[in-house]
């Protein structure tokens, strides 16, 4: 019996939400969106307590295609740990919440609950640079498997209802809800923690671990779904799709810093964490990626406001993948040193 099975497997209502996930506009296109935010800005960034459930009235418009301004009222809400310490940054990452009635129609139809990717520095140059960073990795996963996040880039305006603070102007990016992730993928969004590697299939499990090694990140973990969303279909199957990325070493931000356990210097440090593979079981996964390293390669085409010293300090970084990746027996080597036989 399963560990999904044994933790009590849900009837799985999908006909309605299945609809919803195939329905988001918002993620049919990868061009970046113009949006204003208007709520009360102090308020928000004062909102610091990671217990706290606060949740704060805005209002969203944007242009449609024919140039008509769209304006919906959504529901804010500051979330996060690292990022939404004062210490770490002025601005916190947040939950964006459309009101369905009015988004019907809209860009924001059927979207459920949005993360939206902030830029924890506004401002500042090289902060502004993590965000279009992070994007290009959730698209290079995305290159590989249709269980990834959507995503769509937005240049924000953020502007303060009480006309207490001045606009700020950053980008930023939506993340897809992970129950509509679920759905479109014709699962559910399973949060029991605690699965092991021989939980969940294995085929997803082989590509995100060697996918999380090719960016240098660390910072995840299926048995605490920390960074992880597991969604479990009909038959009780466990698929894992990561997500956030700014701790990895391709992004590099000035806030991460290496986990300890690891003993590693620097985050650009690679440490391989997937499941226990010999060459045999790890060529098709190494095939896979080698089959689209174009298309991730030309993916920093697609967003032009990186700039030329980032997506080559970016270029770079990869690069010592293909080549390891190329040398299946380095490789290998890698996984052997790093990996761990029952989970993470």
């Amino acid at each position: 019996m399963s560990f999904a099975t044994r933790v009590g497997a849900a009837t799985l209502a999908l006909a309605a939400t299945t609809v919803g996930a195939h329905a988001q506009r918002l993620f049919r296109s990868d061009a970046p969106i113009e949006i204003t935010i208007t709520t009360n800005i102090k308020k928000l960034v004062k909102d610091r307590d990671s217990t706290s459930l606060v949740k704060h009235g805005a209002m969203a418009s944007y242009v449609d295609s024919a140039g008509r301004t769209v304006a919906i009222p959504a529901t804010l809400r500051a979330r996060g740990h690292f990022r939404r310490q004062a210490r770490n940054c002025d601005f916190p990452p947040i939950y964006f919440e459309p009101k369905n009635s009015a988004a019907r129609g809209t860009l924001f139809s059927n979207v459920g609950r949005l993360k939206l990717t902030t830029n924890c520095q506004p401002g500042n140059a090289e902060y502004e640079q993590y965000i279009l960073q992070e994007l290009l990795i959730y698209r290079a996963y995305a290159t590989l498997t249709d269980s990834s996040y959507r995503t769509r880039l937005v240049h924000v305006t953020y502007r303060d209802s009480a006309n207490a603070v001045k606009p700020i102007v950053t980008w930023a990016f939506f993340i897809e809800d992970p129950e509509l992730l679920a759905a479109r993928l014709g699962g559910e969004h399973f949060k029991k923690t605690g699965a092991h590697f021989d939980d969940v299939e294995q085929d997803p499990l082989g590509r995100v671990g060697l996918f999380e090694f090719m960016i240098g990140n660390t910072d995840w973990s299926i048995a605490a779904l920390h960074n992880i969303t597991l969604v479990r279909d009909s038959a009780a199957r466990l698929v894992t799709v990561p997500y956030d990325f700014d701790w990895s070493g391709a992004v590099n931000t000035r806030y991460a810093h290496p986990d300890a356990r690891f003993r590693t210097k620097s985050v650009t440090q690679r440490i391989y964490r997937g499941d226990c593979r010999d060459q045999a079981a790890l060529r098709p996964v190494v095939d896979r990626f080698l089959a689209k390293r174009s298309t991730i390669d030309g993916l920093f085409a697609s967003v032009p406001q990186l700039t030329s010293s980032k997506a080559k300090d970016m270029r770079e970084y990869l690069d010592e993948f293909w080549d390891r990746a190329t040398h299946l027996a380095v490789l290998a080597r890698d996984v052997s040193d790093g990996c761990q036989k029952n989970g993470n």
